[in-house]
């Protein structure tokens, strides 16, 4: 019999060649510094760069480094999806692998979620990121309260702490950067109890973003008025699922 994993960190990988191999190394020695049985899985996305060559080098020092490989680059979403179905955790971390997070916080969303949560998503207590983008997640978060009534202080932190089976019947439609957002929004329209408590942010460890401001925060609000469709058409009982 397969013993019970506590924890998995899960992420999407896109072209991290310069991040991997130390949050992956940092990762593991959460799990033996709390004594507890984790695993680290990685949604691969097509990455050109080398990421997938040193993901393949660590999963023979690490044997709990599950890597779910993409041929091609199919999107953060759909890369942290094919992460998330892999899971076997009773709890799933959700997390970038850029190193602006730290995984170890798991423990303070942890915390939290033994309140009574189903999930417990960060708040960056400062952001560090440029002013625009700043802004734009202040925006976001706006618009999610009024579209939604849900009322979080940063609904698309990407760390966020989930109960496994719960983060594993969402449906994850977003590509990019919409996907904490989604996660989310369909966890309030399906009844599950949402905690939040504060996190670190830190600038990116390496690398550089892929996200494009102007853009992405137009694709983010074209996203989120579907959803809000696909919200009306299921409390509607036009759809049977969300």
């Amino acid at each position: 019999m397969t013993p019970n994993v506590f924890l998995s960190i899960t992420a999407p990988a896109y072209n991290e060649r310069e991040n991997i191999e130390k949050l992956v190394t940092y990762w593991e020695s959460i799990f033996a510094r709390d004594g507890i049985r984790g695993e680290i899985v990685i949604g691969e996305d097509g990455s050109t760069d080398g990421t997938k060559d040193i993901l393949r080098t660590l999963q023979g020092k690490y044997d709990n480094l599950v890597i779910v490989d993409h041929a091609v680059n199919q999107g953060y979403g759909f890369a942290l999806s094919s992460a998330i179905a892999r899971s076997r955790g009773d709890y799933v971390l959700t997390i970038d692998s850029d190193g602006q997070f730290d995984a170890a916080e798991y423990a303070l969303l942890l915390a939290e979620m033994k309140k009574g949560y189903d999930v417990v998503t960060g708040y960056r207590h400062r952001k560090q990121d440029q002013p625009l983008r700043v802004v734009a997640d202040r925006v976001l978060n706006l618009i999610v309260r009024v579209l939604f009534r849900l009322s979080m202080r940063d609904t698309n932190c990407a760390l966020k702490l989930w109960r496994g089976d719960v983060v594993r019947r969402l449906t994850i439609e977003a590509r990019g950067y919409p996907t904490p957002t989604e996660l989310l929004v369909r966890a309030h329209v399906l009844g599950y109890r949402i905690g939040e408590a504060g996190i670190t942010h830190y600038e990116r460890a390496g690398g550089k973003t892929k996200l494009k401001a102007l853009r992405t925060s137009w694709h983010m609000l074209l996203f989120l008025l579907y959803l809000k469709y696909k919200q009306v058409l299921y409390q509607a009982r036009i759809i049977n699922n969300f």
